[in-house]
């Protein structure tokens, strides 16, 4: 790869919550900054004058089922157990390995012409050991940096062919050795243990221990459902020594302070969805206690068959809702007056898109923020359109009124994935051609059946659903 310079930008350098934003040039050697500087030159280097642009770190998505692509927006309305019974009950095994190619392709097209370079792929869509083959071979020919994690979960078809856990487990190694060669990979290997009280606990136990097994980062999804009565996952996990630094943990919308101390204490990071947490009534984000806790904290888009692949939007959310909740009870009691200042800032949610997330995905000295030595993963803005002028303050503009439709360049590792406002023919091209055939196919298997949204049974939301979801009792 050659040497280049991007010359004469507005950039966000270091951490987005320091609020750096300097007018430099950065050099570009092998898909890594090598320097930041004012007018700089190098013999033989390419200068690309880039002075229309503000340049920010490549977004980071710390929590997403890329392969749902295949069914987008369909969830839209729909509440948690909805989706529960609607997707992973039905719809997940009406895909075959080709269509989880296609849905986890689209999905890293769409997320990078929304500026995420980097993704983590909770993949829980393996029927089959050629489910996972198409997963994994996805994500790494669309160019995205990604974790990809083993999702060991059971799916819902009439002759399966995993029979027990252990079989699951071997194709998990398997899988981490064909795949993954080294830890410099752009995209690196994690797994995805079963939600709690859904499989016995042990079985969970020995899904995590995978995680350390095969040297990768375990993503599960933690304290999701208010359930009155039950244990933390948490505390259950900690006791039995089964939490450890190489993890991020999802969600976490009914956490207590003891909760977040031993995720603290033990390294763990979490990862919020706001679109879904808020709209599918998981409950009001993490992000401020998290943070404040000390614990390294993301965002995520979760589910194209729900939100959007923008982080922007995810962004803007998690701000409204967040100071929502902390401000209304001081509302309430002694009205507006009284409020000192907001409960999130715009720096906070461009540090958990960012540099929050490399860190929680284990990438925090590889993506993230703009330094010498990090990948080029990089988002080209163009800076010359009346939404985002007068220039009064850049990072309340970058978080509150920069759209999609003003990312121009995507860099991932130096490589440009999106180019003059577009992605690349080659990879949209493929996306769609691919989600629109699986799209068919899907919808074909889903209306012979019980169609799109079919009717839940009254158990639902039951003990015995957490048994039934995953396990075809």
């Amino acid at each position: 790869m050659s040497t280049y310079i991007l010359a004469g930008a507005h950039v966000v350098v270091g951490d987005p919550r320091l609020r750096q934003f300097q007018k430099v040039d950065l050099e570009i050697a092998d898909g890594v900054i090598t320097r930041i500087g004012d007018r700089l030159t190098r013999a033989g280097a390419e200068v690309r004058d880039v002075s229309w642009a503000w340049i920010i770190p490549g977004l980071v998505d710390t929590h997403h089922h890329l392969w749902q692509a295949t069914m987008r927006a369909l969830t839209s309305d729909f509440t948690l157990d909805d989706y529960f019974w609607t997707i992973r009950r039905n719809h997940s095994g009406s895909h075959r390995a080709v269509d989880v190619y296609n849905g986890t392709y689209g999905a890293a097209a769409a997320l990078l012409d929304a500026g995420t370079t980097c993704t983590v792929d909770f993949s829980h869509c393996i029927v089959t050991p050629e489910h996972a083959d198409a997963g994994i071979t996805a994500i790494k020919d669309s160019g995205i940096r990604a974790v990809w994690c083993y999702g060991f979960y059971h799916q819902p078809v009439d002759h399966p062919w995993f029979t027990s856990p252990e079989q699951r487990y071997d194709d998990a190694r398997r899988i981490r050795a064909t795949y993954f060669s080294g830890d410099d990979d752009r995209v690196r290997f994690g797994v995805s243990p079963h939600e709690m009280a859904r499989v016995p606990f042990e079985q969970i136990a020995q899904e995590i221990r995978m995680g350390r097994e095969l040297d990768g980062l375990v993503h599960p999804h933690t304290n999701t459902r208010w359930r009155p009565g039950h244990r933390s996952d948490i505390k259950r996990w900690h006791e039995a020594g089964l939490l450890w630094e190489k993890q991020l943990h999802s969600h976490c919308n009914c956490v207590d302070a003891d909760d977040l101390k031993i995720l603290a204490d033990t390294g763990c990071a979490v990862s919020s969805t706001p679109e879904t947490e808020v709209g599918m009534g998981l409950g009001y984000t993490v992000l401020r206690a998290a943070d404040r806790a000390g614990v390294t904290t993301g965002l995520g888009a979760d589910i194209q068959s729900n939100n959007s692949p923008d982080l922007f939007t995810a962004m803007r959310i998690a701000l409204a809702s967040e100071r929502g909740r902390y401000h209304q009870p001081v509302i309430e009691a002694d009205g507006t007056s009284p409020l000192e200042g907001v409960a999130l800032r715009t720096e906070d949610v461009l540090h958990f898109a960012t540099l929050g997330g490399a860190r929680g995905l284990g990438l925090g000295d590889v993506c993230g923020s703009i330094e010498v030595g990090k990948a080029a993963d990089l988002l080209l803005i163009r800076a010359d359109t009346p939404r985002l002028h007068p220039i009064v303050d850049p990072i309340n503009a970058i978080v509150m009124h920069v759209t999609v439709a003003d990312i121009d360049t995507v860099l991932v590792g130096g490589d440009t994935v999106k180019k003059d406002g577009r992605l690349l023919p080659s990879i949209s091209r493929k996306a769609i051609k691919g989600l629109d055939e699986s799209g068919a196919w899907v919808d074909e298997v889903v209306r012979a059946g019980l169609g799109w949204t079919p009717e839940k049974p009254e158990w639902m939301g039951t003990e015995r659903e957490h048994r039934v979801s995953n396990t075809g009792e």
